[in-house]
């Protein structure tokens, strides 16, 4: 049996001007993967990434150049990009208020918070409530791509790391929350709402492990973090 790991990027810059960077503890998050992975031996014959920054720091900052002789040997697999939730929860929130009144107090309240803790609060439970809009399909007429057009995207990225064939490979690949709850649907083969339920729960720099042979696809291992120890490491967001 083959191993591959997927890694949610660590964690990033939440309400600042530029999302797609990791934050300083992101960063941290990162290097104590790296030290975690050192002190137990632990190494991995292909590394691949997805097309976002974040998701090139990540694994950027798990490795260095003393372990790989350049950047080529992380391969970027433009398939495994997140959704187009976060641009339904801002390019079209004035539509979804009209259409969905129920979504409503939930903006509000993210609109209306006082400090960094509830705004990051009332945004995940306004996030989720649109998501929840989007996987049951009620948001396609925004244009953007649906739960089904997102879930075979990121399959066929799989699919492109799986076909290289080979015994006994040992895969890690870093990417966001979205194609984690994908690859999860894949084993499980449970519903796109189950899926999506599942991925709120994936905690930023986390280690989500399927083992795979042929037509095999299993989950091995979900959303573990034994390289952060301390608690206040643990984000979501």
């Amino acid at each position: 049996m083959s191993s591959i790991v997927f890694v949610r990027h660590a964690q990033a810059s939440l309400f600042a001007a530029d999302y797609d960077q990791l934050s300083e503890l992101g960063c941290r998050q990162a290097v104590r993967l790296r030290e975690y992975f050192r002190c137990r031996g632990v190494a991995f014959d292909e590394w691949y990434v997805g097309p976002r920054k974040r998701h090139m720091q990540t694994a950027e900052l798990v490795t260095d150049n003393s372990e790989r002789t350049g950047a080529e040997q992380i391969l970027e697999i433009s398939e495994l990009d997140e959704h187009q939730v976060d641009r339904l929860a801002t390019e079209h929130m004035a539509q979804i208020l009209e259409e969905f009144p129920e979504i409503r107090p939930l903006e509000e309240a993210f609109r209306s918070a006082q400090d960094g803790i509830e705004r990051q609060q009332s945004f995940a439970r306004l996030f989720e409530a649109v998501a929840r809009l989007w996987v049951t399909d009620r948001c396609l007429h925004f244009g953007i791509e649906s739960w089904d057009e997102f879930s075979a995207r990121i399959n066929g990225g799989i699919g492109r790391i799986l076909d290289r064939g080979g015994r006994g490979r040992n895969v890690i690949v870093f990417t966001s929350a979205g194609a984690i709850v994908a690859a999860m649907q894949r084993a499980l083969n449970c519903s796109s709402e189950t899926a999506l339920g599942l991925g709120w729960r994936i905690w930023n720099c986390s280690l989500t492990q399927f083992v795979f042979s042929g037509d095999r696809f299993s989950l091995d291992q979900f959303n573990t973090v034994p390289h952060l120890n301390e608690r206040s490491e643990w984000t979501y967001r």
